[in-house]
């Protein structure tokens, strides 16, 4: 077995603990396979982030493993440039490159080598199982793995779920007052703005039902205040989500939750089971304008959207609502109906978001036919188009300031 050392690059957010439970999740799969693993971690947005420091951390980190060791980075829009600048400093090492993330899952096929000639490998998709066929040699053929200068199928990893160890019963991330938990990867749905669509292949992307359990029971000792479910739609499988809501009543859980969801199918079976837990609801609408949830591929039902919100404040179920700004047809006064629709129906808190043109998804390869303009911010946003200008992409932007403030 190759040692390995991951580099974890993360964008901290409020929950998220010293390391991201992605990075997490992959070294716990190490573990598990008896693979020596250690962890690098800075996160780009802290004001004390400094690229020279993580370079040497990694040399002395290198020297110490030998050079026959594997790096693995987690590839992401806000860390790609300091990625590409890593890599370049440490190919002389002999140290073997490994990049995943959905910058490289979600790049087409024969153009990873020409954008990072540095690296040796390249994973597409889970990369818990990769690193360990990476580790010890034997190249699975369901782990998305492209050696550099072989033949790039694009292929990407589609190995089950149901066996990956857990970060947190392994004891690789402990569990702090605030937390990020999944159940689940992927999504059914396809809106074109979005890289988790999977449709066709998310049933596959369901966790073990006792690792669960375990965790639950974990979170329920270690006294979780709140926990943020990471699943892109959680009640995508209504009997699944209705039985891990029973489970976090049978574990005693008594945490604050987050919960993914789409209004069209809060059934009355889904709302039931909500009884009894501490629970807020997310739901992303994007608009309310069909011109512009037909662009992105994402149909809102406004009958069953209006019917639920009233399900909603009749039970007393907190949720709010998240909206998009710069899509493709809107106008700030398209704009501005979405959110007064909003505050007529009276949801608790309204949030917005500017778009973001991520690699891999239709809206990427649609800039131009909109007239897309993106900023040079580490995450870049779309702040004008065919149909919005700077100036009214900015008033969009004060508004959104605005909704949070209160």
């Amino acid at each position: 077995m190759k040692p390995v050392i991951l580099v974890s690059l993360e964008w901290i957010r409020p929950q998220d603990g010293k390391f991201g439970l992605g990075i997490s999740s992959i070294a716990a799969a190490l573990e598990d396979a008896g693979v020596s693993c250690r962890i690098i971690d800075a996160q780009v947005n802290s004001p004390n982030f400094s690229l020279a420091n993580v370079h040497d951390d990694l040399l002395q980190a290198i020297a110490e493993a030998g050079p026959d060791c594997l790096i693995g980075f987690g590839t992401y829009v806000w860390n790609d440039p300091q990625v590409c600048s890593l890599i370049r400093q440490i190919r002389w090492t002999g140290a073997k490159i490994v990049l995943g993330g959905p910058q490289i899952t979600y790049m087409g096929k024969d153009q990873l080598e020409s954008t990072y000639p540095e690296a040796d490998y390249f994973v597409r998709g889970h990369g818990e199982m990769a690193m360990v066929s990476l580790a010890s040699g034997l190249l699975r053929y369901d782990c998305g793995i492209h050696v550099a200068g072989m033949h790039d199928q694009g292929s990407k990893a589609e190995h089950d779920l149901f066996l990956l160890p857990s970060p947190y019963l392994l004891g690789t991330v402990e569990p702090k007052a605030n937390i990020r938990w999944e159940t689940q990867r992927g999504c059914p749905f396809k809106c074109s703005f979005c890289q988790h669509r999977e449709p066709g292949k998310w049933q596959k992307q369901g966790f073990n039902e006792k690792r669960l359990e375990g965790e639950l029971a974990l979170f329920a000792e270690k006294r979780v205040q709140r926990i943020s479910v990471l699943d892109p739609i959680f009640h995508a499988n209504p009997k699944r989500a209705i039985g891990i809501l029973n489970s976090i009543k049978d574990a005693g859980v008594d945490a604050q939750i987050s919960l993914q969801c789409r209004f069209e199918m809060c059934s009355r079976e889904f709302l039931d089971a909500l009884e009894g837990l501490n629970v807020t609801l997310e739901f992303g609408l994007q608009t309310i304008a069909k011109d512009e949830y037909d662009a992105i591929d994402r149909p809102n039902n406004m009958e069953k959207v209006n019917s639920a919100i009233r399900e909603l404040h009749e039970r007393q179920i907190d949720f709010e609502v998240s909206l998009i700004y710069g899509l493709p047809n809107q106008t700030l006064a398209s704009f501005k109906t979405s959110i007064d629709w909003c505050i007529q129906q009276d949801i608790p808190r309204v949030r917005a978001w500017p778009l973001m043109l991520l690699r891999g998804t239709p809206l990427y390869d649609q800039k131009e036919r909109y007239g897309y303009k993106e900023s040079t911010d580490p995450i870049p946003i779309a702040v004008s188009s065919n149909s919005f200008s700077e100036a009214e992409h900015a008033e969009m932007a004060c508004i959104a300031s605005e909704l949070e403030e209160n």
